[in-house]
């Protein structure tokens, strides 16, 4: 029984708009080479950064301003504006959800 309510749940948010919108928009960005392209800098430029600082090497703070530049190029692109709210929708989705579940459970347990 409980299975089946949490497969409804899981339904529920598979066929909801902000998933799908979701979906479409990490879609429409996996076709976009140059947002592709500028999130790999980035993720490429933190692991530099956190590891010169890790090592105790000022020269991280110079890597760490190269990566608030991608950062504000990334923030400029419509698409991936696009995709943040889109994430943003859909994570409270799945926050209401977890609430309902804990609701749930804490009901069950009687906590």
């Amino acid at each position: 029984m409980i299975e089946n309510k949490i497969e409804e749940l899981f339904n529920s948010i598979n066929r909801s708009n902000e998933y799908r919108e979701y979906q479409e928009m990490v879609a429409i960005l996996d076709k976009n080479e140059e947002i592709k392209q500028l999130i790999a800098e980035i993720k490429s430029l933190q692991k530099k950064a956190t590891n010169l600082e890790y090592q105790q090497n000022e020269d991280y703070n110079q890597v760490d301003k190269i990566i608030e530049e991608k950062l504000k190029i990334l923030k400029s692109k419509k698409d991936y504006q696009e995709y943040q709210d889109k994430l943003v929708a859909f994570n409270r989705v799945l926050t209401v959800s977890s609430l309902l579940l804990e609701d749930y459970i804490n009901d069950k347990v009687g906590i």
